[in-house]
């Protein structure tokens, strides 16, 4: 199916069209012959669309409106927001009662039990999680509650809640709402609720843009000299949620009303209405016909949310279910700043360019500084890259996440994670930090264990590991019966081996600890990327490499080599961790935050690791709870799972190295990025 259009703005969301729809988007041209298959869109009954529909109508052609989801965004659009979910209806639009629309015949069709089911599950999610058309509310329980500045306001007195509306908007039109129906609206609300004030909520659009609201064109009238007029920005499940009821002309905010358990009275003729939900001042005969005892709220929530709308993932770029949709909502709902100014301290240009995107929830403002301010206020903080300033304390500490990126970050790949640490870093072994801290304390669940045992299940057979290099050789195995030990070089001087290995520290130092510790294995010796890319120290001498070393590695992955070897041996590597989820055994000669579970053989064992902990919470807690992560291709925060769907397809090789041209295009890049930010 090709769509057609002449519409600047379907032309610009074409990627997500395409992808969401499942369908290819073409430019309409008058000297367009029609084939099988093609279709005419517009988007909504705007004027452009309805001239779209006149030309196909006159060509034989099938036509479609477009419009966004009910769960439509992650973020408002006007603030530069994500679409998460299309509108494509072959019959009308759901806005517009004066003729059917898809979701109009959708809407009275019986469920089965599993639907039924399903419906009252994300009834649930979106309650609890506050999820409405623009999220771009941070994760608080603020959903739940009346906004405490309506509160003041109130002082104590019930409310009814008026939605006020966008004068002049299409689902007024469609709605059947007359010049009369708003004040007959305020009439009823006040019979109905005597003894409660009147709230009247101002619509998004009119506090982000420059469109005015049809209510307060009446604001002197009479009805509404008591009235409170109420624009301040919170979340609209918040001022529903306190309310005794909500009127409404035809505004979305009385289905989620509906799923909020509210009354709900409308004085149009919304989607929602006309089914025996909502007590309604006009009335639709092809509803009733269609539904002559009603509906039930699942049978509506399953046709708007489910079966009418198709939600596109921008993280994973693919077509996807409204469950997934709301979890990318709330992958996005970090919560209130912490702190009022967040001072990045000593940060290089390169890292200046997305550091700051992964602390943007952090605080109201974010600033690159090269020295420590002089004072502090109580409400700022200091964050620092990795073990750099050791002599400031009581600072947030940021590095490289366990999932990095596809590629080496010495040759200026970004990462997609990091973790931020209010106590010191995860691999320092001579101080606390929050991941040793979760891992010790944080109780898991049920599902938090079914979804470490899924992440494990993913990362194997993903192959997936922190730079997610691909090798240019396969291993092939030597035929002899010695067993095979792989000892994983570090960087020299890293700070995780400084801080996190009391005794060994040092890749020479580590082999010939095994090498003595096993004097007869066969000696697998694979070294850091980023040495072998050239980029950092830690070369053997030729004195260590004949004693130690029977077998030296550097274009094949280790996950070619787990399927080979007996045991690995590290100081404090990653490739430990990841060897754990391959069912490989693990030594360690230093204490890296894998260690000390019960989880491997630990030569110089810490102290501090108060409790067993099974693979699936070990991976849990370290990749859920600890790291934060952001795709780059959409701007978003994500989740583990998608970014180990990204990098699977996006391996970098091994031996890849930027040339310095490339190297000094990227700083430049970078450079310039950094400087659009400040």
């Amino acid at each position: 199916m090709t769509l057609y259009t002449n519409s600047a703005g379907i032309w610009r969301r074409r990627l997500t069209l395409q992808k969401c729809l499942n369908v290819s988007l073409a430019r309409f041209s008058r000297w367009h012959t029609p084939k099988a298959g093609d279709v005419y869109v517009g988007w909504g009954n705007k004027p452009a669309s309805r001239r779209m529909a006149e030309i196909a109508a006159r060509r034989g052609v099938p036509f479609a409106r477009l419009e966004d989801g009910f769960i439509g965004y992650s973020g408002h659009p006007a603030s530069g927001g994500t679409s998460v979910a299309i509108i494509k209806d072959d019959v009308g639009i759901y806005y517009d009662s004066n003729q059917p629309s898809q979701l109009e015949l959708l809407i009275p069709v019986s469920l089965s039990e599993a639907e039924l089911a399903r419906s009252r599950r994300l009834q649930a999610q979106i309650v609890e999680f506050g999820i409405t058309k623009y999220n771009c509310y941070p994760s608080t329980s603020a959903h739940r509650h009346c906004p405490e500045e309506l509160t003041t306001l109130l002082n104590g007195s019930a409310y009814v809640l008026l939605v006020d509306q966008v004068a002049g908007d299409q689902s007024l039109i469609g709605g059947q709402v007359g010049s009369d129906d708003a004040l007959a609206m305020v009439s009823r609300a006040k019979a109905c609720f005597p003894d409660a004030r009147l709230v009247i909520r101002a619509h998004p659009d009119t506090l982000q843009g420059n469109k005015s609201s049809l209510l307060s064109s009446l604001r002197d009238h009479e009805l509404l000299k008591d009235a409170v007029w109420f624009a301040a920005p919170c979340h609209p499940h918040g001022i529903i949620a306190a309310a005794e009821a909500v009127f409404t002309l035809t505004s979305q905010l009385g289905f989620e009303a509906l799923l909020l358990g509210k009354p709900v009275f409308c004085f149009g003729m919304p989607f929602y209405a006309g089914w025996g939900l909502t007590q309604d001042s006009k009335s639709c005969p092809r509803r009733r016909e269609a539904a002559p005892e009603g509906i039930l709220i699942e049978q509506l929530l399953h046709a708007a949310l489910v079966r009418y709308p198709k939600y596109f993932h921008p993280v994973l770029n693919r077509a996807c279910e409204v469950e997934e949709a709301i979890e990318l909502i709330r992958a996005q709902q970090l919560g209130l700043p912490s702190y009022n100014t967040l001072y990045l301290l000593g940060f290089s240009l390169w890292k200046q360019a997305f550091i700051g995107d992964f602390c943007r929830h952090l605080a109201c403002r974010v600033r690159f500084v090269s020295r420590p301010p002089g004072s502090v206020e109580r409400d700022d903080k200091l964050l620092v890259w990795g073990n750099r300033f050791p002599e400031l304390e009581q600072v947030l500490r940021i590095e490289d996440g366990f999932i990095r990126s596809a590629g080496l970050g010495s040759n200026l790949c970004r990462p997609s994670s990091v973790v931020i640490d209010d106590e010191s870093m995860y691999f320092n072994a001579q101080r606390p930090n929050r991941l040793r801290r979760l891992l010790n304390d944080y109780c898991l669940t049920p599902e938090d264990l079914r979804r470490g045992a899924l992440l494990v299940q993913q990362l194997v057979s993903a192959d997936i590991n922190k730079y997610n290099l691909s090798g240019r050789a396969a291993y092939v195995a030597g035929n002899h019966e010695r067993q095979r030990v792989l000892v994983v070089g570090q960087v020299d001087g890293d700070a995780s081996t400084l801080t996190g290995s009391p005794v060994i520290k040092s890749n020479e130092e580590l082999l010939w600890a095994v090498r003595k510790d096993n004097p007869d294995a066969w000696v697998i010796y694979k070294p850091h990327p980023d040495v072998v890319a050239g980029n950092r120290e830690g070369k053997l001498t030729p004195e260590c490499v004949a004693a130690c070393v029977d077998e030296y590695v550097t274009d094949v992955t280790l996950a070619d080599l787990y399927p080979h070897i007996d045991e690995l041996h590290t100081m404090t590597s990653l490739s430990g961790f990841e060897a754990l989820l391959r069912g490989v055994s693990v030594v360690t000669w230093g204490q890296p935050f894998y260690a000390g579970w019960g989880l491997t053989a630990d030569r110089y064992p810490a102290s501090d690791r108060l409790r067993p902990l099974s693979l699936e919470a070990l991976v849990f807690i370290t990749l859920v709870k600890y790291p934060i992560y952001i795709d780059w291709g959409s701007g978003l925060y994500a989740r583990p799972e998608w970014m180990i769907e990204k990098f699977a397809g996006q391996k970098a090789s091994a031996v890849q190295q930027q040339s310095r041209w490339n190297r000094w295009q990227l700083k430049l890049g970078y450079l310039l990025e950094a400087l659009r930010k400040r």
